[in-house]
């Protein structure tokens, strides 16, 4: 039943990407933001189904993963924080809401540098919107991705290897130059 109400979900978020894809494009545009890396916007069945499998145990019945679709904006660290604001009263008025909010530039236990949210559509459909800077999209999809997937496999945490990849995305991560006014964004769940 659990793989059952995936699927149906998983089929019912695609069946809306178009009409999600036009509100995204035409939010950027008011807001004065880049889009970045649209070609994957649609996670794909497999990819679902796997996320699935490690977030959720055999007993949970939640089918619902928030990036489906997926999007990003991009903005210069001089304007980032004022165009996310934009953006996000921007989705209010077009009745998408923004429910989730995560500051990455802040979490220095974490190496990965941009804004996660999760916005709803007015059907109830969840996406997820990054917000980044083009330097941290570029680092986030090059260099940094190469370490985290070398560093993800590896069990044994306190490993040498786990600890030499850890750092050098810490370093990918302190040369960034930090969005102006960055800590105006505040997390919420």
């Amino acid at each position: 039943m659990f793989r059952v109400r995936g699927m149906l979900y998983y089929n019912r978020t695609v069946m809306r990407e178009p009409e999600i894809t036009a509100q995204v494009t035409k939010t950027a545009r008011q807001a004065g933001m880049e889009m970045a890396g649209v070609e994957s916007r649609v996670k794909s069945r497999r990819s679902y189904f796997k996320k699935l499998r490690r977030k959720c145990g055999p007993r949970e019945s939640t089918y619902k993963v928030k990036d489906i679709l997926r999007y990003t904006y991009t903005a210069s660290g001089e304007e980032l924080v004022e165009k996310i604001q934009k953006t996000i009263e921007l989705y209010l008025n077009s009745g998408y809401n923004t429910v989730e909010i995560k500051n990455y530039w802040l979490d220095r236990q974490n190496p990965y540098n941009g804004i996660n949210t999760t916005v709803r559509s007015p059907e109830g459909l969840s996406f997820e919107l990054q917000y980044h800077t083009p330097e941290s999209f570029e680092v986030k999809n090059g260099k940094m991705h190469e370490l985290y997937e070398k560093q993800r496999p590896i069990k044994d945490v306190s490993s040498k290897r786990y600890i030499e990849l850890g750092d050098q995305m810490f370093e990918l991560s302190d040369s960034m130059e930090i969005p102006k006014g960055i800590e105006k964004v505040k997390a919420h769940e």
